[in-house]
């Protein structure tokens, strides 16, 4: 296959119309677009980067997606880092995975590894010439999503050319077929707003480009600033974690407006949201929320609760009520036996063409960690993880690697990390810490401010208990 044949297709065939827009700057076009992008993959090949593996480490921007895009056009592997992480956690993942090069935003240029090049939108990295189109392997590694880089330990997700280009068909067809809300028409205008690297890449930012659909990029989320992308720029669809939902239900109260603006279909995931937010919020932003659940390895998404669902569940029909949907059409999904879980709980399996080969057993099935069970009606209900990993709000995060960073601390003696529900985040970090001899008085404050030089935000412990053993925590 060659690389990135889909993505520069629907860029060029976008011509003149306007693609990516900025709340404060002119839109960009398919052809500026395509010309930008052409440029930095030129810069990055020659470099030597072509097929290596490539790190990137930038706030949501016309830049980001360019960075992102010109990758995948020169047959190289994406590695990203969230934005928000700290230098220290970037280092530890580039370093990790081996990366060739990084390409950083004028934010994260005097923190970056050494060596690493700049693509800003006011500062565009580009070189003359054109890229020949590339070969790749379907197998070919697109993106080495990390999920954890401690103590001499990666674990990452690599998902091949064939696994993206399948997220993207899927995605697509998705949203015309309605399963993302009825009336998906060429007026539709996603929002970008949660980082790039994260679920929302799969679900919107690039199945729209590959639509060739205009969409309205964000920085960073922030709820008056969606309010007023939908009101002002016309944005319809856009992907939250349930935190966000809440937050910007608040702004639209506070606003004292009926719903928000232009926005008819919000997909959000990582976690349901408590009853009676959901209920406020459905009353507040209307029948628009559309719950997906999926898995980096397994596919995103793999179900999907509708808007019709949500009017039910807000309407005091409470007979799905904690489930996160049906399955999707282009998957298969089983529940596997498990030992210590009765039936119908047991581990979940998916087979489709997203599914990570390296997580697959012989036959293609996936088995992602998650204990479940569905119910007479096709509804998938989740329970906890089987391998101790915490979701919260659509984040993974390891226990060890948080534990290990408090463990560190020469004012702490041992620690034990694990995820506790929490109607928010789904799971919230906790920490339980004993404290070394000669702790200072504000140790939990201080465990934070030397984890936030460590890990990136959503890491870093919603709670920190004191206790004087960890024999006795349940």
């Amino acid at each position: 296959m060659i690389a990135g044949e889909a993505s520069r297709g629907a860029i060029r065939s976008a011509g003149e119309r306007v693609l990516l827009i900025s709340p404060d700057g002119p839109g960009v076009t398919g052809h500026e677009l395509e010309a930008r992008t052409a440029g930095l993959a030129m810069a990055l090949h020659r470099r030597g980067l072509s097929g290596q593996r490539i790190g990137l480490w930038s706030w949501n921007s016309r830049a980001a997606i360019e960075a992102h895009l010109a990758a995948e056009w020169i047959g190289a592997t994406r590695v990203p880092v969230d934005p928000g992480a700290p230098p220290a956690e970037a280092a530890a993942v580039f370093g990790a995975a081996g990366v060739a090069g990084a390409v950083v935003d004028g934010a994260h240029a005097a923190q970056a590894p050494a060596g690493a090049l700049v693509h800003d939108d006011d500062a565009p990295l580009s070189a003359p010439g054109t890229v020949e189109p590339r070969q790749v392997r379907p197998g070919t590694t697109h993106l080495l999503y990390p999920r954890m880089a401690a103590e001499g330990q990666f674990l990452a997700v690599p998902m091949s050319y064939a696994n993206w280009a399948a997220c993207m068909s899927v995605n697509t067809a998705l949203y015309r077929g309605g399963y993302y809300g009825k009336g998906f028409g060429d007026d539709e205008r996603f929002l970008t707003a949660q980082q790039i690297m994260h679920g929302t890449g799969m679900l919107g930012t690039f199945p729209f480009i590959h639509m060739g659909l205009p969409q309205i990029v964000l920085r960073r989320f922030d709820a008056e600033a969606v309010l007023d992308a939908s009101l002002r720029l016309g944005a319809t669809a856009t992907f939250f974690v349930p935190g966000m939902v809440t937050r910007l239900a608040d702004a639209v109260s506070d606003a004292g407006l009926g719903r928000a603006g232009t926005l008819r279909r919000i997909l959000y995931g990582g976690a349901p949201i408590a009853a009676a937010d959901l209920n406020r919020a459905v009353r507040t932003l209307g029948p628009v929320l559309v719950q997906v659940y999926g898995r980096f390895e397994g596919g995103w998404p793999l179900t999907v609760l509708s808007a019709d669902d949500h009017r039910k569940l807000a309407s005091g029909d409470v007979r799905h009520a904690g489930s996160c949907g049906r399955p999707i059409p282009q998957t298969e999904l089983r529940i596997r036996a498990t030992p210590g879980h009765e039936p119908p709980w047991g581990e979940l399996c998916v087979r489709n063409g997203m599914v990570v080969a390296d997580w697959a057993d012989p036959d293609g099935w996936c088995g992602l960690g998650d204990l479940a069970r569905l119910d007479e009606d096709g509804y998938l209900y989740l329970g906890a993880r089987l391998d101790g990993m915490i979701n919260t709000g659509s984040y993974h995060v390891y226990p060890q690697e948080v534990q290990d960073a408090i463990t560190a601390l020469p004012y702490v003696r041992s620690a034990l990390v694990r995820g506790e529900q929490d109607p928010a985040w789904g799971q919230a970090v906790t920490a339980y810490v004993v404290a070394a001899p000669g702790a200072p008085p504000d140790l939990e404050d201080q465990i934070r401010a030397a984890l936030r030089r460590r890990l990136a935000a959503y890491k870093i412990p919603k709670r920190v208990i004191g206790v004087s053993g960890l024999d006795d925590i349940a």
